[in-house]
């Protein structure tokens, strides 16, 4: 089987879909031996910033000299991102074989009585086959949503992690955040640490109660543990003191400040796992990391973040407040967010244009509808166009100088647009 053949296959099967649960991927790992066991997992859920801590984990791992797996989602471009060892993307070759092995268990499910797995479940079980043939000295695992009935549950990790929790997916996971918080914490497992980010929003509450329950040691990481020390073109220099870790001076290669918290996050959970690892090695693998469509600058002066939930959109803002220059907004969103309240939140921004567009998937919200609840809240020009494309050419071209642009509403949005780059780019080259 080729790659492309590969593809196609995979992108016949449908991202939601019913599935047959925890019992029916239990059987699907037995029918594949167990990848899942015996591999070195920190798992990872949360509502945001799930993809940015895993990534500063990796890096400081690699950083340590320790080979890393890394399972995330969704991706940008290319499927092998979801699958990294030493954080590079899976060989396609390496993808096609496991994708062959799973394709062969799906293919006895009527004997067994199985349904098929949904899409985010077939990844999980490649990426276990991915993972015990590489064999990685540590494996960071990320949720795909929730926890408690994650695929990704069904491994058996040496250490949790519990990123920022808000509110999103809330009709499957629940319409309050202490509700949300109690099926993320779904991933503890009996007697294995967890650190989590106390954001005194109610979160904490079930998260601790759910450790105590599972004799897991609990480990606090706060806003209040960081320090803001320096603010450099695209990066931020910041102290941590934390009960269990303390760090006088680190580098994030970002102007994001919520990446601080992230950073801080990472340093404790890898410092629970190696307490006699150097504090020029963390600070190294912090400095080091890079994690794709967070506050990234895509080309001069244009940023794209996947921020895609109010929570997120919050922290967004938060930091837009701080900026000195103009900035304008490219937005796309998924219909089935809860962008009303995330466009109250951006529409508080003096931003010079809003541009508004769609993006290809069949969940993209409609632009006009997303227009219009702008013009609600809103008195900057807002611009439409129906493909994300027209929309950042558009919006690159009108910048005036010293201004900025920042794309934001959607992952989707974010692959978007760096394929767009790239294919403008092999464009120009060829001619």
């Amino acid at each position: 089987m080729t790659y492309e053949e590969m593809l196609e296959e995979l992108n016949h099967i449908p991202m939601f879909g019913k599935s047959g649960g925890l019992e029916h991927l239990k059987k699907y790992l037995a029918l594949l031996n167990h990848p899942e066991r015996n591999l070195p997992v920190i798992h990872v859920a949360g509502t945001n910033g799930k993809g940015s801590v895993s990534a500063f984990m990796e890096s400081v791992l690699r950083e340590a000299g320790y080979k890393t797996g890394l399972f995330t989602s969704p991706h940008l471009n290319r499927i092998n991102e979801r699958f990294r060892i030493n954080f590079e993307e899976c060989e396609d070759a390496l993808l096609v074989k496991a994708w062959e092995e799973v394709k062969k268990v799906i293919g006895q499910r009527e004997e067994h009585g199985l349904l098929m797995p949904t899409y985010f479940e077939i990844m999980f079980l490649m990426g276990m086959l991915v993972f015990t043939w590489e064999k990685p000295d540590y494996c960071i695992v990320e949720t795909g949503l929730g926890g408690r009935l994650d695929a990704t549950v069904l491994t058996e990790p040496i250490l949790c992690v519990i990123t920022s929790i808000s509110l999103d997916h809330t009709a499957l996971l629940g319409d309050t955040i202490p509700a949300i918080a109690e099926e993320k914490a779904g991933i503890i497992k009996e007697g294995i640490p967890v650190v989590y980010l106390d954001e005194k929003n109610g979160a904490s509450e079930p998260i601790v109660r759910i450790a105590k329950e599972k004799k897991a040691e609990v480990l606090t990481v706060s806003y209040g543990d960081v320090t803001f020390l320096e603010n450099v073109r695209n990066a931020i220099d910041f102290s941590l003191q934390n009960r269990y870790y303390r760090l006088k001076y680190a580098h994030i290669p970002s102007s994001a400040p919520y990446q601080m918290v992230n950073a801080a996050m990472a340093m404790v959970a890898v410092h629970k796992l190696l307490p006699e690892l150097a504090d020029e090695t963390m600070r190294a693998g912090i400095a080091q990391m890079h994690w794709p469509g967070r506050m990234e600058e895509i080309e001069p002066h244009v940023y794209v973040d996947g921020a895609h939930n109010p929570g997120a959109i919050e922290q967004i803002c938060r930091m837009m407040r701080e900026k000195k220059n103009s900035w304008s907004l490219l937005f796309a969103v998924c219909a089935d967010k809860d962008y009303r309240s995330m466009v109250t939140m951006l529409s508080e921004i003096p931003w010079t244009n809003i541009y508004i567009t769609k993006i290809k998937t069949t969940r993209g919200a409609g632009v006009d509808t997303v227009a219009d609840t702008f013009r609600m809240h809103s008195k900057t020009p807002i611009h439409i166009y129906q493909t994300s494309k027209e929309a950042y050419d558009a919006a690159v071209s009108a910048l005036n100088e010293g201004e900025e642009l920042l794309c934001l509403g959607s992952l989707y949005l974010v692959g978007e647009l760096k394929e767009h780059i790239v294919r403008k780019k092999e464009s120009e080259d060829e001619k």
